[in-house]
């Protein structure tokens, strides 16, 4: 049966944690598109204030090669990224398992990650290697292979997570019982990424449950 998985980890263990370096209230998140040239993962989305500003030249990782600007669009860019990993990494654990990388979303504090294996063993072989590398995952959900109309299957996982938390806090309530600015401080982002969150996981959410 197959099965997916969400966990967080540290930001250490990602290269591109770099970024927040330049953009401390930006979030990363890696584009899901297939490169038909065998590139693994070329792309990932900047979003967050004044990303327009943003020097790829000035942030370095060993584990990177060249970073540049495909397209900017408001609170948005669109980035190509060459990997050069010489050491182990989440991403070199990735790619060396039996597991599908869903989704992955980063902040200064943490990624966010979602996978898919065939079966429990091909979690078991990636939570394994992990460990060999010293990476510490903290699992967050574990479930069935879920249907791909189910809305929130759509949602990446700092959309869910500030969704649920608007939910929980009241922000949906009339009258509201906590506004972005304190959501924003409970997840430790800026009000403008909270607001963006929100907007794009509604409208996921519309656009799969009530739109043909």
């Amino acid at each position: 049966m197959a099965i997916e998985a969400a966990f967080d980890v540290s930001g250490e263990w990602f290269p591109l944690t770099c970024v927040f370096e330049e953009l401390p209230d930006a979030m990363v998140e890696l584009d899901r598109i297939v490169p038909t040239n065998g590139e693994t993962i070329p792309y990932f989305w900047l979003r967050g204030p004044n990303v327009e500003s943003f020097d790829p030249a000035a942030v370095s990782h060993p584990d990177l090669g060249a970073i540049s600007v495909v397209e900017t669009v408001g609170e948005e860019a669109l980035m190509r990224v060459e990997w050069e990993p010489d050491r182990k990494t989440l991403l070199t654990v990735l790619l060396e398992s039996p597991v599908v990388l869903v989704s992955a979303v980063g902040t200064r504090r943490r990624w966010s990650v979602e996978i898919r294996g065939d079966d429990r063993e091909a979690l078991a072989t990636f939570q394994s290697a992990c460990r060999e590398a010293a990476i510490p995952i903290d699992l967050t959900r574990l479930q069935p292979l879920s249907s791909h109309t189910d809305e929130s299957d759509a949602l990446t996982p700092a959309q869910r997570e500030a969704l649920l938390l608007a939910y929980e806090r009241g922000y949906f309530d009339s009258p509201r019982r906590i506004t972005q600015t304190e959501l924003a401080a409970e997840l430790d982002i800026t009000r403008q990424s909270v607001s963006s969150r929100l907007q794009r996981g509604l409208r996921r959410l519309v656009g799969d449950t009530m739109v043909d």
